[in-house]
């Protein structure tokens, strides 16, 4: 018979592997947020902007948007944590976390 703290355990434990699987969907995704003078292109494209969060925080990518040369990414951590990042489009850097 399993404890509690076991049944626990396995339900955290499918849900990260669940979390951990799924792709970000945001990549395969068109950007319906880009205004006029967004549509230039940005120095950072979406992947590099990504792989520059996912640096300081792990988990899966929900949704990216570029405005006004800022990357905002809402990404959802192993821990079950939402965090919005706002990284700069011209040169990668981090401008504020949430």
């Amino acid at each position: 018979m399993m404890t509690i703290q076991q049944s626990t355990l396995i339900v955290i434990l499918t849900l990260a592997s669940a979390i951990v699987a799924a792709p970000a969907e945001s990549l395969n995704t068109p950007n319906y947020y880009l205004s006029g003078s967004d549509a230039a292109n940005p120095i950072i494209n979406e992947e590099k902007a990504i792989r520059i969060v996912q640096q300081h925080i792990k988990g899966r990518v929900l949704a990216i948007n570029l405005l006004d040369q800022t990357y905002r990414i809402k990404l959802l951590d192993y821990h079950g944590g939402m965090h919005i990042i706002q990284v700069s489009a011209q040169d990668g850097s981090i401008i504020s976390t949430h």
